[in-house]
Order: C-alpha cells, then structure tokens, then sequence
C-alpha cells in the first residue's frame, strides 16, 4: 500500500486489522500509527522525510480509529473510555455546564 492517494476503506481495513492484532491500538495514538505506518510501507533504508512523505498522516490515522469507534467497529479500553469522560466532566465544569 502506499499513501499516495489513500483509500479510506484501505486505512480503515488496515485499522481495524491492527486492532484484531493489538486491542492497544484503539488507546494508544502512537502504537496505531507505527502500526499503520509498517503496513503502509515504512523501511528503515530511507531517510525519516523520504518515509513520512510517503506515509498517511497521523491525523487521518487517529480521526478514521476516531470513526470505527463510534460506528462500535472497534473499542477502546474501558480505563480509556472513563479517562475521556472524566475529562469531559472536567471541561464541561470550566465551562460552568455542571452535569
């Protein structure tokens, strides 16, 4: 797979295999994208620009895993899920809409 013209049923197929591989991708930003990455093509015998040009970005990376969560293709872990709502309590309070 290269990133030239990426596929979005591409990346999420490759998401969702990383998934089945390591639930731990679903949590962890930066284990999905290497892991994305080495699926895409990544090689260690090119210089560190040469790859990232020619990889997805991370920030399509985590918004497609961001996707399959809410559509329940994948889940994340129940420790990440309570610190995400506990952070949005705590925004929510800054902003004075207590729940």
């Amino acid at each position: 797979m290269s990133a030239g013209g990426i596929n979005s049923k591409d990346m999420r197929y490759v998401i969702r295999m990383a998934y089945f591989k390591n639930e731990k991708v679903a949590d962890d930003d930066a284990l999905l994208i290497s892991e994305v990455w080495k699926a895409y093509g990544w090689d260690n015998s090119k210089t560190l620009l040469q790859n990232l040009r020619s990889m997805p970005n991370p920030e399509t990376i985590t918004r497609t895993r961001r996707k399959l969560i809410s559509e329940g293709l994948i889940k994340p872990s129940m420790s990440a899920t309570e610190r995400r709502y506990k952070s949005f309590k705590n925004v929510r309070k800054v902003l004075g809409y207590e729940m």
